[in-house]
């Protein structure tokens, strides 16, 4: 457990410093956690890496139940709760971008009053089977109408799955730290901010978590996106401040600062 804790500081120090922590969740004290910890920090970007943990998970060598990167649902609903409530009259379409087995959309399913249409997407088989037995297993949601759905597909092309203009909000939990770590680097994460904004609906917004420090991560996202952004600090873990990047193709104006 020391060595594969060891590593991943070590891994997580890099030039744009994102990545600080895993969730608390996400170090088990299996003794079997440094090979996957060690194999996934390293090929986060690939499909393989992710099928491997989840299938590792699935057979019971990991922690079961949801993964969540930075911070559990709990931290952050009411923010999210409170979001949703801008939302107009109707049934809202929600995507989460890179969901893996997150608790996050399958919590506002359950919490929500609002009538929503969350559509969970992954291109990991293992991760997105594994939330829907979680979803199968969840309480009824909390609007009588709402629907959940998972998608295998690529974050990357997301208009191969969904036609554009389709959503009011869409989450990123991590999915665009992930890229920006990989090899290729801020390429695949333009292109993954670039789709995220072609499949949101143009009063709709692109909400995303991350540990990064606002003077890295939106002028980054300022350059892919071509959008307004801001900025609000959203929870305070271990030290570590964590924020929601919200891009909104309809606002005009220069980007907002920490709230």
């Amino acid at each position: 457990m020391a060595a594969a804790a060891a590593t991943a500081a070590s891994w997580l120090k890099g030039p744009r410093g994102v990545f600080r922590t895993l969730v608390r969740s996400s170090l088990s004290s299996s003794s079997s956690s440094s090979s996957w910890s060690d194999d996934l920090l390293r090929q986060m970007d690939r499909r393989d890496a992710w099928d491997r943990f989840y299938t590792a998970k699935e057979k019971g060598a990991l922690c079961p139940g949801h993964f969540d990167w930075f911070f559990s649902y709990e931290d952050v609903s009411g923010f999210l709760l409170s979001f949703l409530q801008s939302s107009p009259a109707g049934q809202t379409q929600i995507l989460d971008v890179g969901c893996g087995t997150s608790a996050l959309s399958l919590g506002l399913f359950r919490d929500s009053p609002r009538q929503l249409h969350i559509s969970c997407l992954d291109f990991s088989p293992p991760a997105i089977d594994s939330l829907q037995q979680l979803v199968r297993e969840s309480p009824p949601p909390g609007h009588p109408l709402s629907e959940l759905h998972c998608y295998l597909a690529d974050a990357t092309a997301l208009t191969s799955t969904f036609k554009e203009g389709s959503f009011h909000l869409i989450l990123d939990k991590g999915t665009c730290d992930t890229l920006l770590r990989c090899p290729q680097g801020p390429g695949r994460a333009k292109t993954l901010v670039s789709e995220c904004l072609r499949v949101l609906r143009p009063t709709g917004n692109l909400l995303q978590f991350s540990d990064e420090d606002p003077d890295a991560r939106v002028p980054f996202l300022e350059q892919a996106g071509g959008v307004k952004v801001t900025v609000k600090e959203i929870a305070h873990i271990g030290g570590i401040c964590y924020y929601a990047y919200i891009l909104s193709p309809d606002s005009s104006g220069t980007s907002g600062a920490v709230k």
